[in-house]
């Protein structure tokens, strides 16, 4: 079984490399909206921050509005789905109203890309 002093002992080596890791940061309280209060001695305990600076409350993360956007794997795949046939569909729209243009082009003897078929003289 550890003692108390074994135990602060590595605590304190414990804070001392997850500080070596994530250095502490500088606070400037005045640009902080009205309304927002710092957290008491007893809240501090739920508060963290990982190497990159983002912010943990109770274990979860903070969102920060302005972040870059975070999608899963499936979130991620459904989006490049959704993007592909988005591309096919407005690639079928252009040969649609091409196929109309040229359709109505020829029926009205206007200029069309594409020769018009051999009426019969109907």
């Amino acid at each position: 079984m550890e003692s108390d002093s074994e135990r602060v002992a590595r605590q304190n080596a414990e804070r001392e490399e997850e500080l070596r890791r994530v250095p502490l940061q500088a606070i400037d309280k005045s640009k902080w909206p009205k309304g927002v209060r710092p957290i008491s001695t007893k809240e501090s305990d739920g508060l963290g921050i990982d190497s990159d600076g983002r912010l943990y409350w109770n274990g979860k993360p903070v969102e920060i509005i302005g972040r870059r956007l975070d999608l899963t794997t499936t979130q991620t795949t459904i989006a490049i789905i959704v993007a592909v046939f988005t591309g096919i569909a407005a690639f079928g729209t252009l040969a649609q109203g091409w196929a109309a243009y040229h359709d109505w082009a020829c029926r009205n003897k206007q200029p069309s890309i594409l020769a018009c078929p051999a009426t019969d003289g109907r």
